[in-house]
């Protein structure tokens, strides 16, 4: 897959919106080229109806509704710490847009969890104006500044070596 791919479904936006609430229904788009082929943890959940909106209305057994959307979302959390596998984290947003339930960008972060403690993370994503696109890896970006480096001295280069005739 190409480092400039990018997915957008303009049906679900104009049905539902994009919001927190909904930011992994819309990462789990059948269609999205970046959602991974083995079922998530997200996906276990959401077959037995547990997501961020229905512990918002139901409350669990020890909180009783409603709940807030950061307490449903820590709720949430504790849920898919439980399971093992491949899982889909929404990150929370910067404090600044915290009482903000729709944002411009969102950022999710696929993770592989062996137990309740150990999660390696495989990749991220962000949500940019209902648009989902894979964060740049740590090598990529490197590359891409070797490559601006080298392009700037060879530039430098080149107008020196007129000047020095």
């Amino acid at each position: 897959m190409s480092d400039y791919a990018s997915f957008t479904d303009p049906v679900f936006l104009a049905r539902f919106g994009l919001s927190r609430l909904n930011a992994l229904d819309y990462f789990l788009h059948p269609l999205n080229p970046f959602r991974t082929k083995a079922n998530t943890s997200n996906e276990v959940l959401s077959m037995q109806g547990i997501n961020a909106g229905m512990l918002m209305a139901q409350g669990t057994g020890s909180k009783p509704p409603p709940l807030s959307l950061p307490v449903a979302e820590e709720e949430y959390a504790l849920a898919l710490s439980k399971l093992t596998g491949e899982q889909l984290e929404l990150l929370p947003p910067p404090p600044e847009e915290a009482h903000v339930q729709q944002s411009p960008m969102y950022t999710i972060r696929h993770v592989l969890r062996s137990s309740q403690s150990s999660v390696k993370i495989l990749s991220i994503y962000y949500i940019l104006e209902g648009v989902i696109y894979r964060s740049p890896t740590v090598r990529g970006l490197m590359k891409a500044n070797v490559t601006r480096t080298v392009e700037a001295l060879s530039d430098a280069c080149d107008a020196l070596s007129v000047c020095a005739r």
